[in-house]
């Protein structure tokens, strides 16, 4: 099977590091392809990998597909691959991904979903599933994001630190690195040898990153460490890190499709406290519900780290939970299986149809 995968943009992180990961599994079982628009850097997430391009114009789109017999053709979230795919060819297979929750591409796609010749709907959460029915996409596939538990996993390190509350994003109102600043001060009022990191904000405007020290001065935070970059290779690192401090990584989002970085830390036992918002209570069900909070009471989600900092034994029961769960549920080897199985009756499918 021959497979394109399109987006936007190619930049570490996100949906490329997904589509990374996926490699590691379908390149054993199929020639996959990666094309985007834009590019930032994110090929280096590939290792080298020969088939990855960045088409930047609908010429060069077109130019590709027809150099290749592709069976499967995949978007994410990018609609300018339908400018160059033009009448679908009868048996192949188009597949829209969904990935984002912000409301403008979903709205679009709502609206455009009887006129774009995609066949099939994939996004990586039940939330999103249920999100996209509500608004008339029926039918969608849920399949998990994967991760690569070799690379996230627990690395012990002979340092000894103090507790370290985590917070890992951009710095956008999405992520909303604002509440976590807010929490960062009271946590500190009522424990001051706590430290606190801020791991992102690379691309922010020099405005926002301004911002940003100017609030930690004014919640007087006491340690305050802030890391604009990290290499995707040595995030685990710090996930591990914090669970040896006795830390916890804490989320303030305001929506998540999935919640990459929240599997991270779980994965390298690191316990997590996040908001109940989109997909992330399908990560933290059962005993691990406990790290949930109401998405924007600050004072709940304070009352949560202070908790599982205090209380020793259910911080261990956490970790240990949580690894199981991003191991065993969201492994690339058990989410790739699943993932080439649909697309197998997928084109099944569309070959029943061109028969018929």
């Amino acid at each position: 099977m021959k497979i394109l995968y399109f987006y936007k943009f190619c930049v570490l992180g996100g949906v490329t590091t997904q589509l990374a990961n996926r490699l590691k599994f379908l390149r054993h079982h199929s020639e996959v392809h990666f094309a985007f628009l834009e590019d930032y850097g994110g090929a280096s997430a590939f290792e080298g990998y020969e088939h990855v391009r960045i088409l930047g114009t609908v010429e060069e789109i077109k130019s590709y597909i027809a150099a290749y017999n592709f069976d499967v053709i995949i978007s994410i979230d990018t609609y300018e691959l339908y400018e160059a795919l033009g009448p679908v060819e009868e048996g192949k297979v188009i597949i829209h991904e969904v990935h984002t929750t912000y409301s403008e591409p979903l709205q679009k796609l709502a609206h455009s979903k009887d006129s774009l010749p995609f066949h099939y709907v994939i996004t990586p959460s039940a939330y999103m599933k249920g999100y996209l029915h509500s608004i008339g996409i029926v039918g969608a596939f849920h399949i998990n994001n994967c991760l690569d538990t070799d690379l996230f996993q627990y690395e012990a390190d002979t340092e000894q630190r103090p507790a370290t509350i985590l917070w890992v994003g951009k710095l956008d109102d999405h992520k909303n690195w604002s509440s976590y600043l807010n929490i960062a001060g009271k946590l500190n009022a009522r424990m001051p040898e706590l430290q606190f990191m801020l791991v992102g904000g690379y691309t922010a405007p020099d405005e926002i990153k301004n911002q940003l020290m100017v609030k930690v001065e004014q919640q007087g935070i006491k340690h305050f460490k802030w890391i604009s970059k990290v290499d995707y290779d040595e995030m685990h690192s710090y996930y591990s890190s914090v669970a040896q401090s006795g830390g916890i990584y804490v989320s303030t989002t305001i929506n998540e499709s999935f919640g990459m970085t929240v599997l991270e830390a779980m994965a390298c036992r690191c316990p997590v406290v996040v908001p109940s918002v989109g997909a992330l209570p399908e990560l933290l069900d059962g005993p691990l519900n406990v790290s949930l909070y109401e998405s924007g009471n600050e004072a709940e989600c304070v009352d949560r780290l202070i908790t599982l900092l205090e209380r020793n034994t259910l911080r261990e029961d956490l970790k240990s939970l949580g690894e199981q769960k991003a191991r065993t549920t969201y492994s690339i080897e058990q989410v790739g299986r699943e993932y080439m199985e649909l697309l197998e009756r997928c084109k099944e499918e569309r070959l029943i149809s061109k028969k018929c």
